[in-house]
């Protein structure tokens, strides 16, 4: 099998959605930690989506003269870079640094119709979160065939929330903005390859990671306290990658991935938020149980499955498919979607023997989240409503470059 081909799983790199399942905004790869020799990268990516819904208070909202019920689109553009510097300083021993930005979101809107009244704010919601990560690995090659890798992660993580309007219920001008905060975990896995013929495996497992969360909450402008404050446990998802590429041809080469995040243990829980939730849950047991304000049913799954096509020394092409399972949580502004199925087209073009750059783009289809599922008891809090989903969704491309030294 060529050599030119070594590497290619990551030259159609696009982003995952970030609210696909969970706050999922990459696969935390570590395949470019596996070329040979040393080895350095730098990957930029942007993602603009189309989703959308109808609010589900018709009937109130025609009194008002209210004839549009759509939300409009509820998440921003986003882009994001991912950085991996590799050193092969022995034969036998491998250190690598991989910088990405993991769990993301950007979700928000304002509804805001033509009325009686005129265009009046009936609505809103905000809901953003970002991450970054740095990961260390030392890698040992007792062959040339394995690679047995472990090492720390280094994580920040910080976001807000705020919601408006009567759909949310009692917590309405509820406002959480959560302060940076730092945490360490780490991650271990184990590689089989034959270069001569384009195989590759790997598989990781990246532990989960604890952080100490300050969160200032407040209604309407006026600081929650209903207990003493103290800082809240965020506990960013386990996660397990499997990746594998063989040649099946001289020119033509199959990979693929499979992912599993443990989304389902997750979750977010101001202190004052669950002041209040539990008191109401004690005094209304018949109307209100106890719930978290972000939190997920399941965990999540994706796959990819990608043929590449070697068309010379310079020119590689690649063409994927995608899945993910999403995490089943009802239909709402701040849940929309729920998985996707997706189409990327990428291409790779080798500069000369050390360097190439590639370029990819990626058609998701993202699955219209549960409407039926909706329990007007708890996700009205944190989550506004919809009595349908409308336009899901998204376009993103994304540019990679590489250097071999």
């Amino acid at each position: 099998m060529n050599s030119i081909a070594w590497g290619l799983t990551l030259g159609s790199f696009v982003p995952l959605f970030s609210h696909a399942a969970g706050m999922e905004k990459s696969d935390q790869s570590i395949l470019a930690f596996l070329e040979p020799n040393h080895y350095v990268e730098l990957s930029y990516a942007e993602l603009y989506a189309d989703v959308s819904g109808q609010l589900p208070q018709h009937e109130q909202f025609k009194q008002l003269g209210v004839e549009d019920f759509s939300t409009g689109n509820l998440v921003n553009n986003y882009h994001f870079v991912n950085a991996t510097a590799k050193l092969q300083m022995a034969p036998q021993l491998s250190f690598g640094l991989i910088y990405d930005q993991p769990y993301g979101v950007d979700l928000s809107y304002e509804y805001r119709p033509q009325s009686f009244a005129g265009k009046q704010l009936l609505e809103s919601g905000q809901f953003n979160f970002k991450s970054q990560n740095l990961s260390m690995l030392l890698g040992y090659q007792p062959s040339a065939n394995w690679n047995i890798y472990a090492g720390g992660m280094y994580q920040q993580f910080e976001g807000e929330l705020k919601v408006f309007g009567a759909n949310y219920s009692a917590m309405s001008g509820y406002h959480a903005q959560l302060k940076q905060s730092s945490g360490h975990g780490w991650l271990a896995g184990l590689s089989y390859q034959i270069p001569e013929y384009a195989v590759k495996t790997a598989i990781t497992y990246r532990s989960k990671i604890n952080h100490q969360s300050a969160i200032t909450e407040d209604v309407s402008a006026q600081a929650l306290s209903i207990i003493p404050f103290a800082k809240t446990q965020i506990t960013t998802p386990q996660s397990v990658n499997l990746d594998l590429q063989t040649g099946l041809t001289p020119s033509n080469i199959l990979y693929g991935n499979l992912r599993w995040v443990n989304w389902k243990d997750f979750e977010i829980q101001p202190r004052q938020f669950g002041a209040v939730v539990k008191i109401a849950a004690e005094q209304y047991p018949e109307l209100i149980k106890p719930f978290n304000l972000i939190d997920y049913n399941k965990d999540q799954w994706s796959a990819k499955l990608g043929l590449a096509h070697v068309f010379s020394q310079q020119w590689i092409a690649t063409t994927d498919i995608s899945w993910d399972s999403g995490n089943a949580n009802p239909a709402g502004t701040l849940n929309p979607s729920d998985g996707f199925y997706a189409l990327g087209l990428g291409a790779l073009y080798n500069i000369n023997p050390q360097s190439f750059i590639s370029y990819g783009v990626k058609y998701f289809k993202f699955n219209k989240a549960k409407v039926s599922d909706l329990n007007a008891n708890t996700s009205i809090v944190q989550n506004s409503t919809l009595s349908e989903v409308g336009h899901n969704d998204a376009f993103a491309h994304g540019i990679r470059v590489g250097y071999r030294f």
